[in-house]
């Protein structure tokens, strides 16, 4: 019964928005909040707004091993229903860094990110 209890309480669980709101994938591999290192708001080159993800080692080669599977196709991101685009693959993706866009203004980039890595952006210098 207390097995029972446990498997419909995790199921309930993750049924809920904020739980499934969390499922952060790349071109629908799942990546954990453990292996994002930064997640944060920025502009592109071109002053769009847009999210920098940085990856632990670990999630950095699972981020080269699907890029290089994606050669000449886009790179597609989700954190739960929320679908972001990334570059188009050109070589594989070997820094575990990759600008994700799809934003309607920054305020709802620093958002996302902070979604994405579950926690607020890493301070760009000791002093902050």
């Amino acid at each position: 019964m207390r097995v029972k209890l446990i498997s419909l309480a995790f199921l309930l669980l993750a049924a809920t928005p904020a739980f499934a709101a969390r499922d952060f994938r790349i071109n629908d591999t799942p990546f954990a909040e453990a292996e994002i290192l930064d997640a944060r708001g920025t502009a592109t080159l071109a002053g769009e707004p847009a999210i920098l993800v940085t990856l632990a080692d670990g999630a950095r080669r699972k981020l080269q091993a699907l890029s290089a599977a994606a050669l000449g196709q886009p790179i597609r991101a989700q954190i739960g229903t929320t679908s972001l685009s990334g570059p188009i693959v050109r070589d594989p993706i070997t820094d575990g860094v990759i600008e994700l866009s799809g934003c309607a203004n920054f305020a709802a980039c620093e958002a996302l990110a902070e979604r994405i890595s579950g926690k607020p952006p890493v301070p760009d210098s000791l002093e902050e």
